[in-house]
């Protein structure tokens, strides 16, 4: 198994001295730090214990370098906490206490360094546990070691190994993912990124992404533990040699500390919905951690290895005490590759302070209508669903009313494999629908049907005369009631297969009868009425429908088949129609076939009406023109 352990503590208590008493390795690779004895930057080395496999990542312990320590601490299995013997509880180890609680990470062994120079060891033990009272680190192992005479080494690795049989890796169902901590290009290899590899294996070959760059790269060789590897396991300090990336310089956008390495999928974002905790532990000399933290303060927020520029903006109230959690909105200057269930700390904006941290609720938020009760609600909903991707998926879709299972939760930590099995699971358990791409919240969906058909049958109600409502005006209808334009497919394919029809780019109910308005009823008896005296002279139709109401009356009539439309110019009565076809019908089954002059002559029309009756007839396939002649379908022939 691979584990990551990390130190934390404050400067001089000995924490490089204490891993390289483990290791052999020094962790000060720098010769700044070398050279002053203090580490600035991460340090990185390996240990095998127990069969297991332990990267090292040595965090730097002095103040003006906490945000180094942020970057080395994020992805940490077990940590081993430094107190020097001689010196006690210091600022710095208040910080990286907040830090690691914060972070969540509760593998923790506390090493008592120095004891080959303390008077009194057992003083020193408890006055440490006077400290960590009420703190996250109240039940941790205390073990005195010595890097210098090897006291209690033995010891501590024993308890590492021990703890390292208790942690599980939560990997099943998670993506590959590494937050870069640190980058280099050896000669002739290209660009290396390392740092520490979360949620499932990588492989060489594999096809990822640089966030927040968006450039897509792809693994050429893998690198754990100075060893060569065709795969990386999760939990294992990894090197990976990127294709196509460069490193950033001045003027020229590349790869650098902070950025995360991962399949496509994610999104950016600047504004992400987060739980914030603050400590009720003050932090000596860092008065930011005493005061309120105030709705709209600027902090600097720290994820993975990251560090931007943000703003809070609470849920509610104007401020945030130590000893308090809230929901709060973090509205970031730069955008990031943020997963929901993360977890990051804030510091004040001069990064003086180590102000909360908490966990991301949200990864893709919006600003809009942040501070209210149903929000909060929400997320209170969501803190409570971050267990399983399950869970988390019915929340989204009990707040979203429907997802697209394409890609049903954005910035999930969770990959395709897990999502399906979610969507699997909800339908199983009919907690959900399915309707091809899409996933629907059962109430949600009966709503929207129910609201679609609402749409039709009004339209029906307040149109009677005509026979359905236009697929374009029907879409628009159900934007309007906030129904997303991607599912009306999904909504007209249920509605065909129950009680509506569709034609001529429109939808109506099944028992629609068209219904002449009350008011026109007058109108058409009177238009019926002319069309009975004229005959087979009907009349010019752009001086007979002078009026909208006789337009609205005579697209009714030939809507309900009592007008025949022969041409743009010609109307007849359906049962003069009739009378015409089956006289065409009778003719030529007499005479064989017979021109248009002919069957003139037989009907006594004129070609304004005889012309388009012909044509109709054709278009029937009641006749067939033959030439100059017209001959009777087939279908007709006796």
């Amino acid at each position: 198994m691979h584990f990551i352990l990390g130190t934390a503590g404050h400067i001089d208590h000995g924490k490089s001295s204490l891993i390289q008493a483990l290791t052999g390795i020094n962790p000060d690779r720098l010769p700044e730090e070398q050279k002053r004895g203090v580490t600035i930057e991460l340090g990185f080395a390996h240990l095998q214990i127990g069969g297991h496999e332990i990267g090292v990542v040595d965090v730097p312990g002095h103040a003006d370098f906490v945000n180094n320590m942020v970057c080395g601490v994020s992805t940490l299995d077990m940590v081993v906490f430094v107190v020097a013997a001689d010196d006690g509880w210091m600022p710095q180890s208040e910080e990286h206490l907040h830090i690691l609680s914060y972070l969540g990470i509760k593998n923790i062994i506390i090493a008592l360094t120095k004891v080959d120079i303390c008077d009194d060891v057992e003083f020193s033990i408890e006055m440490i546990k006077e400290e960590l009272q009420g703190s996250s680190l109240e039940e941790c192992p205390i073990i005195p070691v010595s890097s210098h005479t090897g006291e209690g080494l033995d010891l501590l690795k024993e308890t590492v190994s021990e703890l390292a049989k208790t942690i599980k890796h939560d990997v099943k169902g998670r993506f590959p993912k590494l937050y870069v901590d640190r980058i280099f290009s050896p000669q002739g290899v290209g660009t290396v990124a390392t740092g520490t590899l979360a949620g499932s294996e990588l492989s060489v070959g594999d096809s990822l992404l640089c966030y927040p760059l968006m450039q897509k790269t792809s693994v050429r060789h893998i690198q754990m533990h100075n060893s060569n590897s065709k795969t990386a396991s999760p939990g294992s300090r990894v090197g990976i040699n990127l294709s196509d990336l460069s490193i950033s310089q001045r003027g020229k956008e590349g790869i650098t500390r902070g950025c995360t390495i991962a399949p496509e999928g994610m999104i950016l974002s600047k504004t992400i919905d987060v739980q914030i905790h603050r400590m009720n532990r003050s932090i000596p000399g860092q008065t930011a951690t005493r005061r309120p933290l105030k709705n709209t303060e600027s902090v600097i927020f720290h994820h993975g290895t990251a560090r931007i520029k943000a703003r809070v903006i609470l849920i509610e109230g104007t401020q945030l005490k130590p000893g308090e959690t809230i929901y709060a909105q973090l509205r970031l200057e730069d955008a990031a590759a943020v997963c929901i269930g993360d977890h990051f700390i804030i510091r004040d904006g001069a990064q003086q302070g180590t102000l909360g941290g908490g966990t991301v609720l949200n990864a893709l938020s919006e600003p809009r209508k942040f501070r209210n009760s149903d929000r909060a609600e929400a997320l209170k909903n969501r803190q409570e669903s971050l267990t399983n991707c399950r869970s988390l998926m019915l929340d989204e879709l009990t707040q979203q009313g429907f997802l697209d299972t394409r890609a049903p939760i954005i910035n999930s930590p969770y990959n395709r494999s897990a999502l399906n099995s979610a969507v699997s699971k909800l339908t199983q358990e009919k907690k959900a629908i399915q309707k091809g791409d899409y996933l629907f919240e059962k109430s949600w969906w009966s709503n929207a049907i129910s609201t679609a058909e609402k749409i039709i049958t009004d339209y029906h109600k307040q149109y009677p005369d005509i026979t359905s409502l236009n697929l374009e005006e029907f879409r628009a209808s159900l934007r309007k009631e906030k129904l997303a334009t991607e599912l009306s497919g999904v909504i007209e394919e249920t509605l065909l297969k129950g009680e509506y029809m569709k034609k001529d780019q429109g939808i109506y109910h099944k028992l629609h009868d068209l219904v002449l308005p009350e008011e026109l009823l007058p109108l058409q008896n009177k238009i019926i009425s002319e069309l009975e005296q004229a005959k087979l002279n009907p009349p010019i139709l752009v001086e007979f429908l002078d009026t909208p109401e006789k337009l609205q009356v005579m697209n009714f009539l030939i809507k309900n088949n009592t007008v025949i439309q022969l041409s743009p110019k010609a109307v007849l009565l359906t049962s003069e129609y009739n009378e015409l076809q089956a006289h065409v019908i009778k003719f030529l089954q007499k005479q064989g076939q017979a021109t248009t002059s002919e069957i003139r002559q037989a009907l006594g029309l004129t070609r304004k009406v005889l012309i388009p009756l012909l044509e109709l007839i054709d278009n029937q396939k009641i006749t067939v023109r033959n030439g100059d002649f017209r001959v009777l379908h087939e279908t007709y022939l006796k």
